[in-house]
């Protein structure tokens, strides 16, 4: 499996347009498994906005090689190499929920749901956090992607004083007080927009394709 991961990090790292020296010492430390040396390298790609090294440094971090594994991590690299238009970076994140999709996405074996399909498979009897909401559907898949919610969240669109509203939500909870406590260990990113607790079952009545 190790000997896989290597020669696909080898391949997609040939395909940059980065520093080709950075490229040669980064291939070769990967190769070697020496990912005190790769890492840095990567990162360093990374930040010159280089997808594919984005896109194996959250490798790195899934499967915690060389490092601890972080799944915030790896969440992270895997959104901005979808970002920067790396195909494999949008399969892990399921963004082709962006485009018109009716199936589950398996990956590795598991089943990512896109985001709509999420909200609709939750138990209408359990409460959600309401994150935000606009008219502006970019808006909300924007704030879905760059905070990594996949298979944690959902978005959904609804009519309302003649206008489709586009609302994003968090989290399944069995009672408005489990919903209430888990506001306060959400990422402080996610409890700037002030979550409100929200019935699924009501959600899913009035949500729309």
């Amino acid at each position: 499996m190790l000997k896989k991961l290597t020669l696909f990090i080898f391949i997609s790292l040939l395909s940059t347009t980065a520093s080709a020296d950075l490229k040669k010492d980064a291939i070769e430390a990967l190769i070697n498994q020496n990912y005190i040396t790769a890492i840095p390298l990567l990162q360093h790609l990374a930040e010159q906005g280089d997808p594919n090294a984005q896109y194996n440094l959250a490798i790195v971090y899934k499967r915690g090689l060389g490092v601890v594994a972080d799944t915030a991590k790896s969440n992270n690299y895997f959104s901005n190499a979808a970002h920067n238009g790396l195909i494999d970076g949008y399969r892990k994140l399921s963004v082709s929920s962006i485009k018109p999709v009716t199936l589950t996405t398996h990956i590795n074996n598991e089943i990512v749901l896109e985001p709509q399909q999420w909200v609709r498979s939750q138990n209408e009897n359990f409460y959600t956090l309401q994150l935000a909401s606009s008219t502006n559907a970019e808006l909300i898949k924007k704030y879905f992607y760059e905070n990594s919610l996949s298979g944690k969240a959902g978005y959904y669109k609804n009519h309302r004083e003649g206008e489709n509203w586009y609302a994003l939500i968090y989290g399944a909870y069995p009672s408005v007080n489990a919903a209430n406590q888990a506001i306060s260990s959400l990422p402080k990113d996610l409890r700037k927009w002030s979550p409100w607790v929200r019935k699924l079952k009501t959600i899913q009545r009035i949500m729309i394709k």
